[in-house]
């Protein structure tokens, strides 16, 4: 998803609308046919897991369905250098391309004769030739004044592919943003590159295989052990089980050939090689994800506490993943906002509140959801305790905020934000709703005063009968009386 919340302000609901509606636009853009984002993603993800690096590459496509191309680049093809906050801005990759694939890269007339002489030949047009590829700051920008304001002529990023037998730059271009988005699963300080769970377990790995070679050369000794005979055969035959050997016992019945018991015993060896599996496993989060396949019995609360713990567990490396999908949709947006996403003909104009405001990623994979459900959970727990206490004590209700209530649910999980009204439509709703009922309470205390003219008829004409009224008006003083 994206935000537009600046640290001082909450989004409103149009700018609300308007990122959903702009979120939506990218997934579309990502999953079309030729995008390449579901393959290049996985990749991605699967160097993570294996190397610790990953590089996803995002450039501007011009075909009329496909306005973003990805492309995972391999691991072994990429340099990077960061600066001093940690951030990647200089990536070298040495890569190999046919030389037909280098003419449509580079454009034919700018190789030289010899690259072009492989493409022109059919026979040699697949020969394979390396290239390096620069990216990296630009030392100095052009900059000219529009408007009151500077622009700059150039990008803030060059990008130069070399021939590295002819060591001559044959291309020279550039990006407005970074292309390169770089994925880590575990970096410390001052390694640029990371390392991942897969190195990380990797000297458990081969102390495993080790053990278990050992264990399965003792088991061989058992289920297939060497043989001895007290003289040279003219033959060992192969003892397979219910076969006859004539001639392989002496005249005492004993045999020739005898099998050469070690007392191997491998057990012990496959004992240890399992505990070093389940190692493995542990440092590959592989029972992280086995919450409810190992013990079927588990019970809600217990399920959800490994829930948790998964989530606690996992989240670090999530979110340094994570990282790496936020520098891409930078990328992503500034393509877009070159092709006149902003634009005022476009439909994704954004709302004038916008002025000034940035857009950020927020998250709401299985992972995050994970994060942000604890809240939520707690935030229901104490509503409902509210709720069943409200029963001998109404005003306990007074404490809780719905809306606010409401807003901290919405945010753990994924609901969209169109299926909530504007907070101008729930304020006149609102209002209506409490004229409704003023005007409500108005007619019944009409309706009440009527009732009480109405009794109070009768009463009066009974006292004026019963000769009360004469009474009450004896008791009352006269006009004379008083006088001084």
């Amino acid at each position: 998803g994206l935000s537009t919340a600046a640290m001082n302000d909450e989004e409103s609901d149009e700018e609300k609308e308007w990122a959903e509606a702009l979120r939506d636009f990218l997934f579309s853009l990502r999953y079309s046919a030729n995008s390449n984002f579901v393959p290049a993603t996985q990749a991605c993800l699967r160097n993570v897991v294996r190397y610790g690096p990953a590089y996803l590459y995002a450039e501007e496509g011009f075909a009329p369905h496909t306005l973003i191309r990805y492309a995972s680049i391999p691991v072994v093809e990429g340099y990077l250098c960061r600066n001093r906050w940690g951030q990647v801005d200089i990536f070298h990759r040495r890569y190999e391309r046919t030389a037909r694939q280098a003419a449509q890269l580079l454009g034919y007339e700018k190789l030289p004769a010899r690259i072009k002489m492989l493409v022109d030949d059919p026979a040699k047009c697949e020969t394979k030739i390396s290239l390096i590829q620069c990216i990296q700051p630009r030392d100095e920008r052009k900059m000219y004044r529009l408007g009151g304001s500077y622009q700059y002529l150039d990008t803030a990023f060059a990008s130069y592919h070399v021939l590295e037998d002819e060591e001559v730059i044959v291309r020279e271009s550039g990006f407005r943003s970074f292309p390169v988005s770089c994925f880590n699963w575990r970096r410390y300080e001052g390694d640029p590159y990371g390392i991942s769970p897969t190195i990380e377990a990797l000297t458990t790995v081969r102390e495993e295989n080790a053990v278990r070679r050992s264990g399965l050369r003792a088991l061989q000794q058992v289920t297939d052990p060497a043989t001895a005979s007290k003289a040279r055969l003219d033959y060992v035959p192969v003892l397979n089980p219910g076969e006859n050997y004539p001639g392989l016992i002496d005249d005492q019945g004993r045999p020739l050939i005898a099998p050469i018991a070690t007392g191997q015993n491998p057990t012990y060896a496959f004992s240890y090689a399992e505990s070093r599996a389940e190692e493995i496993r542990d440092m590959m989060f592989v029972d992280l994800f086995q919450t409810l396949v190992q013990n079927p019995q588990m019970t809600a609360t217990e399920a959800l506490i490994r829930q948790e713990e998964k989530g606690a567990l996992l989240g670090p490396s999530g979110s340094i993943i994570q990282a790496g999908f936020a520098s891409n949709l930078d990328r992503e947006l500034g393509i877009l906002e070159d092709k006149g996403l902003y634009e005022e003909d476009s439909r994704f104009l954004p709302p004038a509140s916008l002025a000034g405001k940035a857009v950020r990623p927020t998250f709401t994979g299985p992972l995050d959801v994970l994060r942000r459900s604890a809240e939520a959970r707690d935030t229901i727990q104490v509503v409902t305790a509210a709720m069943q206490m409200a029963q001998f004590d109404p005003g306990v209700m007074d404490n809780i905020d719905g809306d606010e209530a409401l807003k901290i649910v919405q945010s753990a999980g994924r609901s969209p934000q169109r299926i909530f009204r504007r907070q101008d439509e729930v304020a006149g709703i609102r209002d209506a709703r409490a004229k409704a009922q003023a005007a409500q309470a108005g007619m019944a205390a009409i309706a009440n005063a009527g009732k009480v003219a109405k009794d109070a008829v009768p009463a009066a004409v009974q006292a004026r009968d019963s000769g009360l009224l004469d009474s009450l008006g004896g008791l009352m003083p006269q006009g004379g009386e008083g006088g001084a």
